[in-house]
């Protein structure tokens, strides 16, 4: 079982239900990874009708990720559309039969780095950005609420959550990516769901 979101009067995500405060994906992950990888192959030949249907497949937990790192609604949807824009330039480099999904993540989690350090310098020279309470549409399927439980849990354990559940990511393999011992991100991980289950079981009464 693989926590996707938080399931707030009905689903978060595509192919979840709610069980005990968390979401679990259905097992149909296999198919929706030969799906990524097939659509890729096809955007590496300049399809823009498989980007457009990539978008529609990944949007939401590419939104999720973004907003995990960035802790901001408006500089979550920038990332969004940035990062579409830069899987259609990469493309023709990724390897088919690799993980699509962690592989177009983790150009979402840069892109979401690079605005993070833009808003840094941009706040650093008096131009305050809009923070993290900033108002901003979300694309379908995923709820304003779901983005609200996010936001408070800290930066790292919001990013812990997301790549292990949305972009499936291994503790491991998150471990790299932060640059954390590996125990460190499973006992974070295990005390953020323990966090977010009160506010799933709250919401959804």
């Amino acid at each position: 079982m693989i926590l996707a979101g938080l399931g707030i009067g009905g689903l978060a995500f595509p192919n979840t239900t709610l069980r005990w405060g968390v979401v679990v994906v259905e097992q149909a992950m296999s198919d929706e990874a030969r799906n990524e990888d097939e659509l890729l192959r096809h955007i590496a030949g300049g399809d823009m009708r498989a980007l457009e249907a990539l978008y529609r497949v990944m949007r939401v937990r590419v939104f999720a990720v973004a907003l995990a790192v960035a802790g901001d609604r408006g500089t979550a949807e920038d990332v969004t559309q940035d990062t579409f824009v830069r899987v259609y330039a990469a493309a023709p480099g990724y390897a088919p039969g690799s993980r699509a999904r962690a592989w177009v993540l983790t150009i979402t989690r840069h892109l979401a780095l690079d605005a993070v350090r833009r808003r840094a310098r941009e706040t650093a020279c008096g131009m305050a950005g809009q923070g993290a309470a900033a108002t901003g549409g979300e694309p379908d399927g995923i709820r304003l609420d779901v983005v609200n439980a996010l936001l408070q849990l800290g930066e790292v354990d919001r990013q812990i959550v997301v790549l292990h559940d949305l972009a499936g990511f291994t503790h491991a393999e998150v471990a790299a990516e932060l640059g954390l011992p590996a125990g460190t991100v499973r006992w974070r991980y295990r005390v953020a769901l323990g966090r977010l289950r009160p506010l799933v079981e709250e919401v959804a009464r």
